[in-house]
């Protein structure tokens, strides 16, 4: 392996005298008596067991892999990776087109990864201190947070929670249950949620997001009939939140269903899934993670041109407000992109985020601030042509002084006799049609 020379030339000794400390490494050679918070720290600073470990954990570890697996696709983040090892994640992730910060307290740790950034010419500062970062998108804590004394784990958690912006995510995988095959890990298993959550952390899924209120997302669909199947498999593969609540509201408008279910909202966030449409299971938790009052996913009008459901306000007509769809936002941002299903989450950075002044109720995220500052009915159908019950929902929000998102990564199938999607837009985009209005086939 490249690791391994890299690793010789680092210790100034042959390839095969360093592929050998590799193949011999084991945690029996471990010697550990740590005990107070300030031995563990001077043990993890000074040993150079990891330099061995490793090699072959970052490379050939399978279980190591699936656990960087989903971090593998993030580009255009702000990424930072506490005990960050011999910077194997970290060049992956620079490779990738993140903007990386490195984080190990090892000194041995921190001299090869900077080794191998210079080797790579990639410029990856190394800090020694987390006090002073700040805006991260995401915290990457892989196999770490069980080697930190009990003590010294609220101090590590309240850095790491004040170095991400609202809404960024620790992703941290780790192993607390060990103490048999490997005497340095501490459990935290009992306390460690109670922790997260006592210094801001809102739990989401396997990782912990920064600045959610604890109390958590309410699903809301309205239905006209039975629940289709496609709605059904929506919901039962989508990634929610722990104490995620379901409100079903069936055979009224779609205004009446929605203002019913704001009446049953007991959380703090909700989100309004459309029965006629498919969803990506990474849908609620990437909508999530921009920490915004509101915000939407996309999908397309159907039947009729696949125009997105995102407007743009584009002044009166006859004394009413008009609105245009965003076709030439969404077709740049998808331009290139490959689309391999219907319902997907591609990539997005926050540039890519549309402020519009409309957008469909079908794919919509809404904090509970957002609803307290205007006034009921918060959907209603009107007799103009500037929308159905959503636009209404959007101007009270535009008229309370909020600000309205698009992440157009986040797409939906629309259910016609079949699924209308990103593909059959970025068809019918291309062949350059004017702006239409939102509704109608003309």
């Amino acid at each position: 392996m490249q690791v391994i020379q890299e690793l010789a030339t680092f210790l100034n000794i042959s390839y095969e005298e360093a592929k050998q400390r590799v193949d011999n490494y084991s945690t029996n050679n471990i010697k550990w008596d740590a005990k107070t918070p300030e031995e563990v720290e001077k043990f993890y600073r000074d040993s150079e067991h990891y330099l061995y470990e490793l090699v072959n954990w970052n490379y050939t570890n399978l279980e190591y892999h699936n656990r960087i697996e989903p971090l593998l696709s993030s580009k255009g983040k702000k990424i930072l990776e506490v005990g960050a090892g011999i910077g194997s994640l970290c060049i992956s992730l620079a490779y990738a087109g993140n903007d990386l910060t490195y984080y190990d307290i090892s000194l041995k740790n921190q001299a090869f990864a900077r080794q191998r950034f210079q080797d790579r010419l990639l410029d990856i500062p190394i800090v020694n201190d987390l006090t002073s970062l700040k805006d991260y998108d995401m915290v990457v804590a892989i196999d770490v947070l069980e080697h930190v004394h009990p003590d010294s784990l609220p101090k590590l958690l309240k850095d790491i929670y004040n170095s991400l912006r609202n809404g960024g995510v620790l992703y941290h995988r780790s192993t607390f249950k060990q103490q048999d095959s490997y005497p340095m890990h501490f459990d935290h298993s009992g306390y460690f949620n109670k922790l997260a959550q006592e210094i801001g952390f809102s739990l989401q899924g396997d990782d912990l997001v920064k600045g959610y209120p604890a109390n958590g997302v309410q699903i809301g669909i309205p239905v006209l009939g039975d629940m289709p199947d496609e709605i059904f498999y929506s919901f039962l593969g989508l990634k929610k939140p722990q104490g995620t609540r379901l409100t079903k509201i069936k055979g009224v408008p779609a205004d009446v269903a929605r203002n019913e279910i704001i009446k049953k909202l007991e959380k703090d966030w909700l989100f309004f899934m459309d029965s006629d449409q498919t969803f990506h299971p990474e849908s609620l938790m990437k909508l999530l993670s921009w920490g915004l009052p509101i915000v939407s996913g996309v999908y397309f009008k159907t039947p009729g041109k696949p125009i997105p459901h995102i407007y743009k306000y584009a002044g009166e007509e006859k004394g009413k407000p008009v609105y245009k769809s965003l076709i030439e936002e969404v077709f740049n941002f998808l331009d290139g992109k490959e689309i391999k299903e219907t319902a997907t989450v591609l990539p997005s950075e926050h540039k890519d985020l549309i402020e519009c002044d409309g957008v469909g109720g079908g794919c919509l995220l809404v904090h509970k601030s957002v609803i307290d500052k205007i006034t009921p009915p918060y959907f209603q159908y009107t007799d103009d042509s500037t929308g159905g019950e959503d636009f209404y929902f959007c101007r009270k929000v535009k008229d309370a002084g909020f600000k309205i998102f698009c992440d157009p990564g986040v797409i939906c199938g629309h259910k016609q006799k079949d699924l209308i999607g990103a593909q059959h837009f970025m068809s019918w985009a291309t062949d350059g049609k004017d702006y239409p209005y939102p509704w109608g086939d003309s």
